[in-house]
């Protein structure tokens, strides 16, 4: 009974942490200062996959937009909140064809979109094709 009771209670402190550090983050989407986004077309063909850590050398090119406006950049964020992971169908890696930069007031969280994946916070996604869109037609 008592390892019962000591589980319980590791169980609880567990997940009282983990939601207390899904909340940090969850704050800190929400203090976003500023977005940078360097993008090229998402139509732009490559011989080879684009890291993202090689977007700036690939890309001799691209283009940089800043946002400040706090209302883009909820309208921005708006479409983290459904993104789907992805299924064994989808390739694990992202050819990058946009970087974006968010900036907070503690640190800078770095996204790499691409056609089909995404990465974020260490995982990959399905790139939805509004964001692509709202990304193509920012100015």
């Amino acid at each position: 009974m008592k390892k019962i009771n000591s589980l319980f209670i590791i169980l609880i402190i567990s997940t009282s942490a983990y939601c207390q550090n899904v909340k940090s983050n969850s704050e800190n989407m929400n203090k976003i200062k500023k977005i940078q986004i360097e993008s090229v077309d998402f139509s732009t063909m490559t011989f080879l996959s684009v890291e993202c850590s090689e977007f700036e050398k690939y890309f001799k090119e691209y283009r940089t937009i800043s946002i400040t406006n706090l209302k883009i950049i909820n309208e921005f964020l708006r479409y983290f909140g459904k993104l789907e992971p992805i299924d064994s169908t989808y390739s694990k890696a992202v050819d990058t064809r946009a970087k974006v930069k968010l900036f907070t007031e503690a640190d800078t969280s770095i996204i790499c979109i691409g056609n089909l994946t995404l990465h974020m916070n260490e995982n990959i996604y399905k790139t939805p094709q509004e964001l692509i869109d709202f990304i193509e037609n920012l100015e």
